[in-house]
């Protein structure tokens, strides 16, 4: 094999591994970008769900309510939530709720 034939098959292999790198970057900042836009979408369902809710006894009934009912709009993005970000919930309940509405949740 002669000399050029050596440098272009280098080049070629170093190619691959840069685009590899750049393919691997781009679907690990989709799937974060897709994990984000999910859980700020189960945020707003629920914030809208619960609009003129003001006690967190009358959160909490909300809540048991949606989920004795069936309500996949609510009860699918609270899994959504637990799954992703718990801590959106304490715009709405203290941390020891949180734990309570996710266990039955998942």
């Amino acid at each position: 094999m002669n000399k050029l034939m050596s440098v272009f098959l280098v080049l070629l292999a170093l190619s691959g591994w840069i685009t590899g790198g750049i393919f691997m970057y781009g679907t690990t900042m989709n799937h974060n970008y897709a994990t984000k836009m999910a859980g700020a979408n189960a945020f707003n369902i629920i914030e809208q769900s619960l609009h003129n809710t003001d006690s967190e006894a009358a959160i909490l009934a909300k809540i048991k309510l949606w989920k004795q009912d069936g309500w996949t709009a609510q009860t699918g993005s609270i899994a959504t939530l637990c799954q992703s970000d718990r801590q959106q919930f304490r715009h709405w309940v203290t941390v020891k709720n949180i734990s309570k509405i996710c266990e039955k949740a998942q």
